[in-house]
């Protein structure tokens, strides 16, 4: 089982922002129309207020409702007021799956006020919002099972023994419970501030997701537990243990291992969570009947009969901690790690009160142990508000784990093709990063998602320097990686791989920056409309190390030309123009959902000369020779 747990998939406990755009300390040339922010797992907005904008002189820019895409993991805010050229700043909130309500925020600049971005902050800044107010309501919620199951639990042990007095402090731990559990709700509906949950509440972010109906369920179970319990007595006292069961899974759904593994994650926390209130509760309870009956000799055979208990207990708290520890962190990130050094101390705590326990079972040989025994429930209740600061402590981030899928655009992009051996390569270029997507042929017999691919990028930058590109994986054949363009030529070196096609190494190249030009390409389809005849030499190919095939000759008019191109219509998804060494007009065409790049160099009356085409299963190279000798154009 400590296999299966270990190798499941890494995930993040809190909801971290990704991307953004516009990018995060990025520009954009004009006023962007929204505002996409992107996470490594689904999220709801926290509030109708999830996002603003702030200029640089304090103005607040209005903006619309947000709206969720990609499975729930990007939030996209349109922009309703103007962006003049300045530096602004995005404060954003988003209520994350375990429920606790994340906030940060990031710059970016409109215009030519990029400059101004290298003073200040920079980078993402992002954290709980209301971060101590969710750990203390965790510890009185954690505290409140405590009192009720494990005082239920003590009070059996006493009763075995003929102690019935005091009686254990349920009622205290209803009240406890339900009020930790409201003010866990209102924080949800206020987006991280108990004033505006009181006060201005958000019904969508309660009933909209998942951490607001977890936290409106563990609600309705401390009021059910608490009716329960008032009207009907202790014959009842079967469904208040329903009632709070439901409470203690619902805090393993939303705990921080069940981002790491939807199955073993929930089951780990309810088990240590059980196990670890048991045990707090029943000694707190067991304290309390010491000091009553000044720890005489039937106290301390109830103690004895609670001691074998808490044996089985700590065992379960130790393995079921342990594992759940490994799911969310190495061993090496326990000391250097500011969620590995809070998991440090509790543990530290943990075994403090393992090693009062156990003194404190050798002394009761001997005399009561009152003060050891005060000593060790003390260490538990501390031990509980470092689990409780725990569930508010960000976990290690991987930088170089896979991302849940690939991140938009950053402003203006372009997609460019080539392909090594049998693999087509698709590579989309925008602000501060690359995107490759990789696609090998499906046999009849094979899933297209069935395979492993492989991907290494060099870059050469327009200034001759050349470096090795770091990728992380984004999906299926899908690979990112932050980038820095330089202005001119870069030459992206791609290694590609896949299970069972080979594969090999093509050379992309991409002039930066990107300049959108759609009127181009409307007066290149006019013009190729125009023409009455010409012939065309076409070379198409799927495996690029094979032998080349002989081009076929066509003989066509432009509109049966034009009307087999995906630009017919005269659009494209991306379009970027440029110049060739020989002054002529190149357009690059990128169609990223189909994963389609072409690549046009025109003539002076906007004809296409030379067209390549790159497919995901082929590659397609044109040459264009008009009839009029004065109007030639092809080689």
């Amino acid at each position: 089982m400590a296999g299966l747990l270990v190798s499941a998939t890494p995930a993040q406990a809190h909801a971290v922002l990704l991307f953004a755009s516009p990018a995060i300390e990025g520009a954009v040339p004009t006023a962007p129309k929204e505002i996409s922010l992107v996470f490594d797992e689904p999220v709801q907005a926290a509030s109708a207020r999830t996002v603003r904008i702030t200029s640089g002189s304090g103005r607040s820019v209005p903006v619309g409702s947000p709206s969720r895409s990609e499975g729930g993991r990007q939030l996209i805010v349109p922009v309703r007021g103007p962006l003049s050229a300045g530096v602004y700043t995005v404060l954003w909130k988003a209520t994350a799956q375990d429920g606790d309500v994340m906030g940060g925020n990031y710059r970016f600049a409109v215009g030519s006020a990029a400059a101004d971005l290298s003073a200040g902050m920079s980078g993402s800044q992002q954290q709980v919002s209301g971060a101590a107010t969710t750990a203390v309501l965790r510890w009185l919620l954690f505290a409140a099972f405590s009192l009720v199951l494990g005082g239920l639990v003590g009070e059996r042990v006493a009763a075995r023994h003929g102690i019935t007095a005091p009686g254990p402090w349920v009622r205290a731990g209803l009240v406890s419970g339900l009020t930790a559990a409201l003010g866990l709700m209102v924080l949800i509906a206020g987006g991280g501030s108990l004033i505006e949950g009181i006060f201005t509440p958000s019904g969508s972010a309660l009933w909209g997701g998942r951490a607001g109906i977890l936290a409106i369920v563990e609600v309705a179970a401390w009021l059910v537990a608490g009716m329960t319990m008032s009207v009907a007595g202790r014959r009842w006292q079967p469904a208040a243990w329903s009632a709070l069961s439901v409470g203690v899974v619902v805090e393993g759904l939303r705990a921080h291992p069940a981002a790491a593994s939807d199955v073993w994650g929930p089951v780990l926390i309810t088990a240590h969570l059980a196990a670890a209130a048991v045990w707090v509760g029943a000694l707190v309870h067991l304290v309390r009947v010491g000091v009553t009956r000044r720890w005489d000799r039937a106290f301390r055979a109830a103690l004895a009969t609670y001691a074998r208990l808490a044996l089985a207990l700590v065992g379960a708290v130790l393995l079921t901690g342990t594992l759940s520890g490994l799911l969310l962190l190495s061993p090496s990130d326990l000391l250097v790690t500011d969620f590995g050094k809070v998991l440090a101390v509790k543990l530290a705590l943990v075994a403090a009160v393992c090693g009062l326990a156990l003194a404190a079972r050798r002394r009761m040989a001997r005399a009561a142990p009152g003060s050891l025994v005060r000593a060790e429930a003390l260490g538990l209740a501390a031990a509980l508000a470092a689990t409780a600061w725990l569930s508010v402590t960000q976990p290690p981030q991987d930088e170089n784990a896979g991302l849940p899928f690939a991140p938009p655009a950053t402003g203006a992009a372009i997609t460019v093709g080539g392909r090594a051996d049998q693999i087509g390569i698709a590579a989309t270029a925008s602000a501060g990063q690359v995107v490759l997507r990789l696609t090998a042929p499906t046999t009849d017999l094979e899933r297209p998602d069935s395979r492993t691919y492989k991907a290494s990028l060099r870059l050469a930058d327009a200034a001759g320097r050349t470096r090795t590109v770091a990728l992380r994986g984004c999906g299926e054949g899908c690979f990112y990686a932050p980038m820095t363009w330089k202005k001119g030529t870069n030459l992206l070196t791609v290694r590609a791989a896949a299970e069972g096609w080979g594969g090999g190494k093509e050379t992309l190249k991409m002039t930066w920056p990107v300049r959108p030009d759609s009127t181009q390409l409307t007066r290149t389809v006019r013009a190729m409309r125009s023409v009455k005849a010409f012939t065309l030499h076409e070379q198409v190919a799927s495996d690029t190390t094979g032998t080349a095939t002989a081009p076929t000759r066509l003989e066509l008019s432009g509109d049966r030309f034009v009307d087999s191109e995906p630009y017919a219509q005269g659009r494209a998804t991306q379009t970027s123009r440029s110049t060739d060494a020989e002054g002529r007009t190149v357009l690059a065409l990128g169609y990223p959902g189909e994963r389609l790049a072409l690549e046009l160099t025109l003539d002076d009356r906007g004809r296409v000369v030379r067209e390549t085409l790159v497919a995901p299963n082929h590659i397609i190279h044109r040459s264009f020779t008009y009839r009029n000798t004065s109007e030639e154009g092809g080689d």
